[in-house]
């Protein structure tokens, strides 16, 4: 009998996850926004925006227009055929977009390292699958475009224009692309996104694109406007967290404000600090821009908590690297505790299944702690005099051209 190489192995060993996925775990909850809310808005049956989109009110369709185009082609298979096609699709970008970072950048982890990087994640991956979000492609779209940015800066482009065009916040990656070796890739994103938003003219024409845009306004400033939790209910962003813990005595908007004005400083902060760091730690930089992403952008469900598997992973890394070169160093010990402390945090709250208790830790924004934990390990494997975040003899880290086989 002839062997099956390694690629037709791991097709079938992905055929066979989205199988089980589909059937076993997914449930298909934003997907149905998607599937019912593009077929019908074709269809003449629903509206664009507002409550009767999607699959009605709160499950609205609230990305941008451009992405009905986008998303177009999906409801020409039957449901149950798209829910396969979405999670084998799923897979293969997380495992191509894993393999992308560890070949490029060089990664390799201890056994500890790798067992924390995957307790950490299992209650994300889990919850990305169950309800099939749009959210893993754009997470693995804006990893492959940090990664690819300064020798593929066509394609890193397109990879975060499309990501744009979805969700918006990751917006806030482009200045990572502004490192000189990477700057390419901010016009071709550029122009990628004036690509992108220009197609739906050919669809709908001027006026009636016009009308979807102002539609899509009016739905996502009522939805800004809401400070209930409707929409967003038990998010783990800085704004949620501190709608729920300290909105009292005290109004929504101002809290609501005063959280935005707080996550701005201290991604501004980051990004001065990243546009001065040394080239060989940009590989870092590139994991603690996602929990600055998970902790900044205002809405951040668990569902899309699966945004911080590009930081755990980078952080499994970094501890790996830590505890080789420096074991007992005092910033090296407190930033790895620091690391696998939030690892563990974000495992209980996989485990800890007793209603009351989970929901007490949501209220209380365990996610959004155990992101301050893994800032907290970043920032000390990043301050100057750290031998962590830098490459060196033993391991080169230092980025390698896409498709160099040596």
């Amino acid at each position: 009998m002839r062997r099956l190489s390694f690629p037709l192995w791991c097709a079938a060993l992905l055929a066979l996850l989205a199988i089980a996925s589909s059937l076993f775990l997914a449930k298909g909850t934003d997907l149905m926004v998607y599937y019912y809310g593009v077929r019908d808005f074709y269809t003449g049956v629903r509206s664009a925006y507002g409550p009767d989109s999607g699959i009605s009110h709160p499950l609205e369709y609230r990305y941008p227009p451009p992405t009905y185009v986008l998303l177009y082609p999906l409801p020409l298979v039957s449901f149950h055929a798209a829910r396969f096609l979405w999670a084998l699709l799923e897979w293969v970008a997380a495992v191509l977009t894993v393999r992308l970072a560890i070949r490029t950048y060089r990664l390799r982890f201890s056994r500890n390292a790798i067992s924390a990087c995957c307790a950490a994640m299992l209650a994300y991956v889990v919850l990305a699958i169950r309800y099939e979000n749009v959210q893993p492609f754009v997470i693995c779209g804006i990893f492959a475009a940090l990664i690819v940015a300064g020798n593929r800066p066509l394609w890193s482009g397109l990879l975060l224009a499309l990501a744009i065009t979805f969700k918006i916040w990751p917006i806030l990656f482009v200045p990572w692309l502004f490192r000189g070796h990477r700057r390419k890739a901010v016009y071709a994103t550029a122009l990628w996104l004036a690509a992108l938003w220009a197609l739906p003219l050919a669809v709908f024409g001027v006026a009636g694109y016009w009308s979807l845009i102002m539609q899509w306004y009016v739905a996502m400033t009522k939805v800004a406007a809401d400070y209930s939790g409707t929409y967003y209910f038990l998010g783990q962003s800085l704004r949620e967290v501190a709608l729920r813990c300290f909105a009292g005595g005290v109004s929504p908007r101002i809290v609501s404000s005063a959280a935005e004005a707080a996550g701005a400083a201290i991604y501004c902060v980051f990004v001065a600090w990243m546009l001065r760091a040394k080239r060989g730690t940009l590989w870092v930089w590139d994991g603690l821009v996602f929990l600055l992403y998970s902790m900044v952008e205002p809405y951040a469900v668990k569902s899309g908590l699966i945004s911080l598997g590009p930081a755990i992973l980078i952080g499994a890394c970094v501890c790996t690297i830590a505890g080789e070169r420096a074991p007992r160093a005092p910033r090296a010990v407190a930033a790895r505790t620091l690391f696998l402390s939030a690892c563990a945090i974000c495992f209980l709250g996989a485990i800890l299944q007793y209603p009351p208790l989970l929901r007490f830790l949501l209220v209380a924004g365990v996610d959004l702690w155990a992101e301050m934990l893994l800032l907290a390990a970043f920032t000390l494997w990043l301050l100057p005099g750290s031998k962590q975040a830098e490459p060196g003899p033993s391991l080169e880290l230092e980025p390698v051209q896409v498709g160099d086989t040596t």
